[in-house]
């Protein structure tokens, strides 16, 4: 039995998840009102959602669903399901549009239905974008310092001196916009993708300047998800564990090893710095001689040079990732707003995401 949300109550909490939901992000101006449109149902433990019909539409906005096959989590939308979906924990909170009921195929709302069927299809090719090869690389091979592009992009970065070689290089990959996805990828992947987390930045990072005959490696510092979870929707952070181990790149320069956290772009970090005051002076990002970058070690007031550098991360980017395409693009809603990430996926049919004035949702 499905359990009707006392609207008056959740609405704008339903709302804020339905936002940051893969297919809010792309509804852009239109999420509000297609929201409005659907109901909110709400499960708790020992319950279930019956078989959907091809005429339902579904997102999860909060908890985890399972089915034989696996999970579901915040933010992911699904249709025409042949399992009943069970609720991991305590509750689930689950959008539910009847696409067959006569309000939503009135003709006042075409334009919501085309919104839709266009930000349908701009998920579908994000999630396309974000699906791993079949057959991943060999982890030996990831930081691939011999690759062709990697030799041509290294040598577009190279100075006369190992410092400005470093930082060259550094303001390169610190450039690319941070989103979470799949990290057993080469240094060459990561660099045609044109972003990436904090595994595979740092393996492009270390790939390019060991290309510039700089000495590079890898590094790792203890994360709170208190600090990492503000780059990801709400919903999500109850999912995830209360420390993680956050990796990022090191080089060596006047005989010394410097932290050189390529992480986070400029975007990214100030959704870090609208939430936790006081640290301005990480942007811009640069390092030099003497001048290691850590936005993690500056947070938590640790030693910059007080790091133990590794040739590789091989064993850690070769671990099976436990999110699908679609979870790790539900995933980075918040980010994508701030960076822009998500408009080389829209339709030619949706003006509206294509300029500074996309509304339709949170940032922070």
């Amino acid at each position: 039995m499905l359990h009707k949300l006392d609207f008056s109550q959740n609405t704008s909490v339903s709302e804020g998840y339905f936002l940051d939901s893969l297919l809010g992000l792309y509804l852009g101006n239109a999420a509000r009102a297609v929201f409005a449109r659907g109901r909110i149902v709400t499960l708790t433990a020992g319950q279930a959602l019956p078989v959907q019909s091809s005429e339902t539409l579904c997102i999860l906005l909060q908890g985890v669903l399972t089915h034989d096959h696996g999970w579901l989590s915040p933010g992911c939308h699904f249709s025409d399901i042949a399992h009943p979906l069970a609720v991991k924990d305590a509750q689930a909170l689950i959008w539910v549009l009847d696409m067959a009921d006569a309000g939503w195929l009135d003709p006042q709302t075409a334009h919501l239905r085309a919104a839709l069927d266009g930000a349908l299809q701009s998920c579908a090719r994000a999630i396309a974008g974000a699906t791993p090869p079949r057959n991943l690389p060999d982890p030996e091979t990831l930081c691939d310092v011999t690759h062709p592009a990697i030799r041509r992009t290294a040598a577009r970065l190279l100075r006369t001196t190992e410092e400005a070689t470093a930082q060259a290089v550094f303001a390169f990959v610190q450039a690319m916009p941070y989103r979470f996805g799949n990290w057993q990828e080469r240094a060459s992947d990561t660099l045609a993708r044109g972003s990436g987390m904090c595994t595979t930045k740092a393996n492009l990072q270390v790939a390019l300047m060991r290309a510039c005959g700089l000495e590079a490696g890898f590094a790792e510092v203890p994360m709170e998800m208190s600090v990492l979870g503000k780059l990801m929707p709400d919903a999500w952070l109850p999912m995830m564990r209360p420390r993680v181990r956050h990796y990022f790149g090191a080089v060596k320069l006047g005989g010394r090893w410097h932290a050189a956290d390529s992480s986070y772009n400029d975007d990214s970090m100030r959704i870090y710095l609208e939430q936790i005051p006081g640290f301005d002076f990480l942007l811009p990002a640069r390092i030099g001689t003497g001048t290691p970058y850590s936005p993690a070690h500056s947070h938590d007031g640790l030693d910059m040079f007080d790091i133990a550098v590794v040739p590789h991360l091989n064993d850690e980017m070769s671990k099976k990732s436990r999110f699908s395409p679609m979870q790790f693009e539900a995933l980075n809603t918040r980010l994508d707003r701030a960076q822009g990430c998500w408009q080389k996926w829209l339709a030619a049919d949706h003006p509206d995401l294509q300029g500074d004035d996309q509304q339709g949702g949170r940032v922070a």
